[in-house]
């Protein structure tokens, strides 16, 4: 490099020049707001790398020829690892996780439960899952949004204190007996497999992955397909997830006779992650158990309800719920979309993991928190009066913060609840989020899930009700065996 010098007429000119500048300088740095030490020293670099990428993300979705809106596209927060993530999880979890937060503030739902609204990154989601699975042997843990004031929003309307103590506006009772004990038989354990087997065969079901996408629309025909033309039956795609990335819930509605505005809910979530690799599209996470298992159980207790031409008195509302590994993402929006709407959701049936069953442990437990009390016990009286004469045993087990997707219905202000397979003496399936959870791990079997296939049935049957169909003149109706 060649040197130089600067002459001293030069050099004074220089300094006027500076003195001249600073004033305006300090001026401007005194109204700058006031920035908080990053919590790592590479966070300067992602914050750049984020801004580069929002700038690339297209401001608008596209609107197809026919008018209607296309599917939202992945998002710099859902495809950056290092995207911000606000989550919301009990106080008890965040003193486990402190390590992986940030900026954590303290709050409570309208239970008086202690929860915490904190700051974390996409690429953290994993270590937060295996924190909660290994250290509070449970799945989830957590609610997720994009932006801080989304959470905060969240925990504001919460209506888990309603949710939980509503009085049932029917009065269930178990009179549908014959509809049941003509259901019940029909199960099928090799379509139940056949189906866990399809699913668990994509690479993943991860909600930001192409397979992801693709195994949605894959369940929304398969529906279809049961439903044979059926004029009492829609499904559709539910898109309006803003942080779903491009994978879809699924929702399949056959309406009610006499009581179309009281809806039944069933529903299981579609997606599925390996807690070893998250963040990665092509992650190899088949989730034959979690949760292929749940949607296959709907999707026999579909068939035969529809195989005979069966009408309810109640709107009943199948959903595959995108996003569930990730914050109950799918089945929050959802949630919070019938609440907007002012939809009658009269109960909600989850089923997460329904296949896997080790040693000497009940057949089936119910979750026994943030679900409501009336339904708890429909439920159990439910099992008592179709299961156990069967030999079928049943539990209770405490299922903790937001462990899967019934907490959003429950949020939301909606009576849920959740029966969940036992797994092994410690309450474990122990191959969740890996590669290994496949039907190899089970036995190459789908009988574990027989048992929630006729449980669902009977609940569907003594929620939903059986219509009385009297005819009005064209075809005759449709015959029931």
């Amino acid at each position: 490099m060649k040197s130089f010098f600067l002459s001293p007429t030069t050099l004074l000119l220089c300094m006027l020049i500076g003195i001249v500048m600073l004033p305006s300088d300090n001026k401007r740095a005194a109204q700058a707001p006031a920035v908080r030490t990053p919590a790592a020293p590479h966070v300067a670099r992602l914050d750049a790398q984020r801004v580069a990428n929002a700038a690339e993300t297209p401001p608008l979705r596209p609107v197809r020829t026919d008018g209607t809106v296309a599917p939202p596209m992945a998002t710099a927060s859902q495809t950056d690892p290092f995207a911000p993530v606000y989550i919301v999880t009990s106080r008890d979890t965040w003193q486990g996780i402190r390590g992986l937060v940030r900026d954590a503030v303290a709050r409570r739902d309208s239970t008086g439960m202690p929860l915490v609204i904190a700051e974390t990154r996409a690429d953290r989601l994993g270590d937060i899952g295996r924190y909660v699975h290994a250290s509070e042997r449970r799945c989830g843990g957590y609610f997720a949004f994009p932006t801080h004031a989304q959470a905060e929003a969240f925990v504001r309307a919460d209506r888990s204190r309603q949710a939980m103590a509503k009085s049932l506006p029917a009065a269930y009772t178990l009179d549908n007996r014959a509809t049941v004990d003509r259901w019940l038989p029909q199960v099928q354990e090799r379509r139940i497999y056949d189906t866990i087997n399809h699913l668990s065969s994509y690479r993943n079901r991860y909600y930001a992955s192409s397979f992801g996408r693709t195994s949605a629309e894959w369940i929304r025909s398969h529906w279809q397909s049961l439903a044979a033309g059926s004029p009492q039956v829609t499904t559709e795609l539910f898109t309006a997830c803003t942080n779903c990335s491009t994978q879809p819930s699924v929702i399949l509605t056959l309406k009610g006779w006499d009581l179309p505005d009281e809806v039944v809910v069933l529903g299981a979530h579609l997606d599925s992650i390996n807690a070893g690799n998250r963040n990665d599209p092509n992650q190899l996470a088949p989730g034959a158990d979690d949760d292929a298992s749940g949607i296959a159980t709907l999707t026999e207790t579909l068939r035969i309800a529809l195989s005979g031409g069966w009408r309810p008195r109640r709107t009943v509302k199948f959903m595959g719920y995108a996003a569930e590994e990730v914050g109950l993402r799918g089945s929050n929006a959802i949630a919070q979309s019938f609440r907007s709407s002012g939809v009658d959701v009269v109960g909600v049936l989850q089923l997460d993991m329904t296949n896997y069953k080790s040693g000497a442990v009940p057949d089936m437990n119910l979750i026994a928190d943030y679900s409501n009390a009336d339904l708890k016990n429909f439920s159990v009286a439910l099992f008592d009066a179709y299961l156990a004469p069967k030999g079928l045993t049943r539990g209770s087990v405490a299922c903790g913060y937001a462990c899967s997707d019934h907490a959003s219905w429950t949020n939301a202000g909606y009576p849920a609840t959740m029966m969940f397979e036992a797994g092994d003496p410690n309450g474990d399936f122990p191959y969740i989020h890996t590669t290994s959870d496949t039907l190899a791990t089970m036995g190459e079997s789908a009988q574990n899930s027989v048992k929630f296939a006729q449980f669902a049935l009977a609940y569907l049957a003594e929620t939903a009700k059986t219509a009385q169909v009297r005819p009005t003149g064209g075809p005759a109706p449709v015959s029931r065996r």
